[in-house]
């Protein structure tokens, strides 16, 4: 009592008493301690979840399926498969979404096999590399054989797209392809421009909205193996491009299914998530290093048609889209490339069976770029989501020797081969790669038309230049097949023009042209062919707007006549 006195009365004593207490702690308990905070501080920032896993028995996280429900891809495919039905656990010792990426990428131990390389020569001049793995190759009653596919081969195709910088090569293409390939599948993979060892051979480039590359490999793959199913799957930047391509194609292409995994979604969102936070700003700066080698593979053609002192400087993927990608593919702003080449703007016009695959903590393609309701809406998209995985990930098993989401792929494709619900080609006319619809909003009208002084709103219509290279006795004839072919456009986006209104425009136009003068006239006209209420809405807000001035001046001019014709006041 009488120490804990006196220290009550100096605190002086009271700050030397622990100063000693602390001085006789031993200096390892010190170190324990250090080493547990630095534990628990590597568990949030590395986002592991071993003890979430341990709590719930290690029985895993459900699968999270959005579907529309009237689907027929749902009930019909999707509902058989047990995979997606399932529940996901990861390898305990993987536990992170961080380690899972960064294993997959550095010690993925693929499997070990031997592509057949085909070289691919596409129109423009481009070349890259498509490698083969037959099941023939793969299978264990399979001799030694070097003859590929006969044209009347039936076995179904499946096509790889890779992700950002990725090839054949790397691990987890290698997964996904052997083990479909043991499926019982042909596959091939659809390498990018100027990887897999192939030359850039032209000026045109990949990148995340580049679709011509894979619209002509199905196109050739369908003309040459023309009995065989042919399926797609896409990873990362390869599944925002495969699902931008279908969303242009629409109903017109010969796909029977596929699958997305992974993918970015929102170009513009991702941009701005990967440098958000410390380990996000790790993968944006790996991921910029290896763009930028991939430039220097190609630095002829780079520095000819980019800023190459930008690229060399680049420190994030949004400075190396900016001098690079933005110069080769004629994009105005990276945010505009951004927009145009976003996935999530296309999904709505999917019209093959989708399944798409994403982690929640993917560390890379963040879950607030996901298109929830778009996915929702469209009756052939079947959206799988799961807590963790990370990015091309999800190992399962004590060993992490498989990846969850390959096994969950060709569980959907044998399910969707062996059902009634495959997509079969009709001849529709698509979204293009260019589109109106294709595009984002932001980039879309209201454009301007400005003639003779006469401001004009137009719709999804835009000018060429080539218009007014058209010769004199051929524009006319030009002209009217522009502004019917505008309508027919105008109203398949918006179904607001009628047949009517395409033959007003026509006779206005051929009106102005017969006349070839007058202001007044040609004002008219050019509202006349935008719309054809156009007109009457002017007249309208022109009565409108003055009417409180004419009734003050009627009432003026006729109030004195209407005094005069009254009869006068009774006297009182």
């Amino acid at each position: 009592m009488d120490c804990s006195e006196a220290i009550l009365e100096t605190p002086a004593a009271a700050y030397e008493f622990l100063f000693k207490s602390a001085l006789a702690i031993p200096l390892s308990h010190y170190l324990v301690g250090l080493l547990l905070l630095c534990v628990v501080l590597l568990y949030n920032f590395l986002e592991f979840h071993f003890f979430q896993d341990l709590f719930t028995g290690f029985r895993g996280g459900r699968v999270f399926l959005t579907y529309n429900p009237s689907s027929e891809i749902y009930h019909g495919v999707v509902s058989k498969c047990r995979t997606l039905h399932g529940r996901y656990l990861a390898t305990p010792w993987l536990s992170s979404p961080h380690f899972q990426t960064s294993f997959i990428n550095f010690f993925g131990r693929p499997p070990v096999f031997t592509y057949r390389r085909q070289m691919f020569h596409a129109s423009d001049g481009g070349m890259f590399a498509l490698d083969w793995l037959l099941h023939s190759d793969v299978s264990e009653a399979a001799v030694q054989n070097n003859h590929g596919m006969s044209k009347d081969d039936s076995t179904p195709i499946v096509v790889m797209i890779p992700g950002l910088t990725s090839d054949s090569a790397s691990p987890y293409m290698k997964h996904l392809v052997f083990y479909t390939a043991k499926q019982g599948w042909n596959v091939v993979v659809s390498n990018h421009r100027g990887l897999g060892g192939v030359s850039v051979t032209s000026d045109c480039f990949y990148n995340a909205g580049w679709t011509e590359d894979v619209r002509e490999v199905i196109t050739y793959l369908h003309q040459e193996y023309s009995a065989a199913p042919l399926f797609v799957v896409g990873t990362s930047i390869g599944a925002n491009i495969l699902v931008k391509y279908l969303g242009e194609e629409g109903e017109n292409v010969p796909i029977a299914g596929a699958a997305a995994v992974c993918s970015p979604w929102d170009l513009l969102i991702g941009s701005r998530f990967i440098c958000r936070r410390l380990i996000q700003k790790l993968y944006d700066r790996a991921l910029t290093i290896g763009l930028q080698g991939y430039a220097q593979l190609h630095e002829n053609r780079y520095s000819r048609l980019a800023n190459w002192d930008g690229i060399q400087k680049s420190r994030s993927i949004r400075d190396f889209d900016t001098h690079a990608t933005c110069h080769v593919g004629n994009y105005e702003t990276v945010d505009t490339y951004y927009r145009r080449c976003s996935s999530s703007s296309f999904i709505g016009q999917v019209s093959v069976p989708l399944l798409c695959i994403s982690a929640l903590d993917d560390p890379v393609c963040t879950r607030e770029a996901i298109p929830w309701d778009e996915c929702r809406a469209n009756k052939n998209v079947v959206l799988a989501t799961t807590q963790h995985g990370g990015h091309l990930a999800f190992f399962e098993g004590i060993t992490g020797s498989s990846l969850w989401w390959v096994r969950a792929v060709n569980e959907y494709l044998a399910a969707l081969l062996a059902s009634p619900f495959m997509h079969t080609q009709k001849k529709a006319e698509g979204l293009g790669p260019h589109s109106a619809l294709a595009q984002s909003s932001i980039d879309q009208g209201p454009y301007l038309n400005v003639a003779d002084g006469m401001v004009a709103a137009m719709g999804n219509e835009r000018t060429d230049g080539a218009i007014n290279e058209m010769s004199e006795e051929n524009k006319d004839h030009d002209l009217t097949n522009q502004i019917v072919s505008g309508a027919e456009n105008h109203q398949f986006t918006s179904g607001r023009k009628s047949n009517s209104a395409t033959d007003a425009s026509q006779s206005s136009e051929n009106g102005v042209n017969s006349k070839g003068s007058g202001i007044f006239a040609r004002c008219l006209y050019q509202l006349s062919r935008q719309n054809n209420k156009s007109v009457w809405l002017l007249a309208y807000i022109a009565i409108i707007s003055t009417w409180p001035l004419v009734g003050a001046a009627l009432g003026f001019l006729f109030g004195r006549k209407l005094k005069r014709a009254l009869p006068g006041k009774p006297p009182k």
